[in-house]
């Protein structure tokens, strides 16, 4: 038995801990807080790879998987609001076109975008479109909210893109398969994350995480279902355990990861925890390697080390005054 893989995760896994241990010290009070936030939001974004290879196996398509994802994501919040503190259903009457929008494009649409770009190009150039998204933050963060942004943020954010990129293979040539559409909607999932981040970070001012997860994915699960309508009697037809990964992939990676980062976002500057976010592909990588039993090739783990490095960097504070 080969234990190579299993050692690489074992660092990798203890190099994670590391790093989110590092990023809860390096800042004060909420801000450290948030940030340490969205480094779990990004390891649980990590198991949706894993999930949805697996709920495919079942004959599911990626379409139906987000309707059903949101549908029981907004359900399952519904009762809890319900439940605990029925105040959070309430939201301004001028804000709910916000709502609206924010659920049908960021919500629904980027994801939707998103499993175009894989249609029309391949996971690799797909992922490495959405993950300009930290650079296109950076330039929305400085225009509208007025963050700073340093040398050393824009190098962290390199090293965080490429490393993403080796991990998700850019090195292999016979992957890089680019076209017009799938340029665009690989640009668009992009963007429409870069809306998200923004729109959560106004309403946040507002409104709790709680509120703007379970409207986002009500509209989207909404529009989706509209869409779908015609596909609805197949859902009768899924098997049990198909059912208990769609329910472990809106609780998980959907419910869970999305509100750990919209609840993050009003104690961080959006540039920075958008970089913090790239631990997802390394956290899916690990995944894989545990629960699927891929293997790590050695480009790969130095994408890992290069997006750990960009990190590391992003809260490096230097001892000197």
């Amino acid at each position: 038995m080969d234990y190579a893989p299993y050692v690489f995760v074992e660092v990798i896994g203890r190099l994670t801990l590391v790093l989110l241990f590092h990023v809860w010290l390096v800042s004060f009070m909420k801000e450290g807080y948030g940030y340490l936030l969205i480094a779990l939001a990004s390891i649980l974004w990590g198991t949706l790879g894993v999930l949805g290879k697996m709920a495919f196996q079942y004959g599911i398509t990626p379409i139906p998987l987000i309707m059903l994802r949101l549908c029981v994501s907004s359900c399952t919040l519904f009762f809890m609001i319900v439940i605990f503190k029925k105040e959070l259903l309430k939201i301004k009457r001028h804000d709910i076109p916000f709502f609206v929008i924010f659920g049908l494009f960021p919500i629904a649409l980027q994801r939707v975008a998103y499993f175009y770009a894989l249609d029309f190009t391949t996971a690799t150039v797909a992922a490495m479109l959405f993950y300009t998204y930290p650079a296109i933050v950076a330039v929305v963060s400085v225009l509208f909210f007025k963050e700073r942004v340093t040398m050393k943020t824009v190098l962290a954010i390199i090293l965080t893109f490429f490393g993403a990129s080796f991990v998700v293979k850019i090195y292999e040539t016979s992957q890089l398969v680019v076209n017009l559409p799938g340029i665009f909607f690989g640009l668009l999932s992009s963007v429409l994350f870069v809306v998200y981040v923004g729109m959560v970070k106004w309403l946040r001012k507002d409104y709790s995480s709680w509120t703007l997860v379970f409207y986002g994915d009500g509209f989207g699960a909404i529009a989706l279902t509209l869409v779908l309508s015609f596909s609805l009697p197949e859902v009768t037809k899924f098997s049990a355990q198909l059912w208990s990964l769609i329910l472990a992939i809106a609780w998980i990676p959907s419910l869970l990861g999305y509100f750990l980062y919209s609840h993050a976002l009003k104690y961080v500057e959006a540039t920075k925890g958008s970089v913090v976010s790239i631990i997802e592909p390394v956290s899916a990588g690990m995944f894989s390697v545990v629960v699927l039993a891929e293997i790590l090739e050695p480009f790969q783990l130095f994408g890992i080390v290069l997006a750990f490095m960009g990190i590391g960097l992003l809260f490096y504070r230097s001892s000197k005054k």
